[in-house]
């Protein structure tokens, strides 16, 4: 009988313990996953909302255009990165007279971002010299533009 009144009064109690503790541990988790993360992917998701009919509309005019490139990039004597581009017409002749400007972004990594102006070297090849920290991968931000008309390309490319 003894033995019945302790599981009577221990069983519940173990019970609400074990529950109490379930819950405690799931408001832990919960105010550390919305402290931690915001739900956001992206910083003003209105604005890139709104912008988005505006890109479509850049991008078939990009298409229209259907100008190619070929990237090279090669090592320089005094250890910087040449980078030429090939840039063709629709036709494939070569493009002339373009504004050509790169940006280059380390993907792996936290590196300052570097920009430069591809200067035309003739017969659709524009080229320029950087020097850049780290060797590998890099993502390659392409913008030439020639008048109203402007091509934005984008690759990634392994620096030697």
């Amino acid at each position: 009988m003894l033995k019945t009144m302790i599981r009577q009064r221990w069983i519940p109690s173990l019970f609400i313990i074990g529950f109490l503790v379930v819950v405690a541990v799931n408001a832990v988790l919960i105010i550390a996953a919305t402290r931690t993360f915001s739900g956001l992917v992206v910083a003003h998701p209105y604005t890139k909302g709104a912008e988005y009919n505006a890109n479509l509309k850049t991008l078939a005019a990009q298409r229209q255009l259907n100008w190619r490139h070929v990237v090279t990039v090669g090592a320089n004597a005094d250890g910087s990165v040449l980078l030429q581009v090939q840039w063709t017409d629709q036709a494939g002749l070569a493009l002339g007279g373009l504004s050509v400007t790169a940006t280059l972004d380390r993907p792996v990594e936290k590196l300052p971002v570097q920009s430069v102006t591809l200067q035309d070297r003739g017969g659709g090849v524009y080229a320029a010299s950087v020097t850049l920290p780290r060797q590998g991968l890099w993502d390659l931000r392409l913008v030439a533009s020639r008048g109203e008309q402007s091509f934005i390309a984008a690759d990634r490319i392994q620096v030697p």
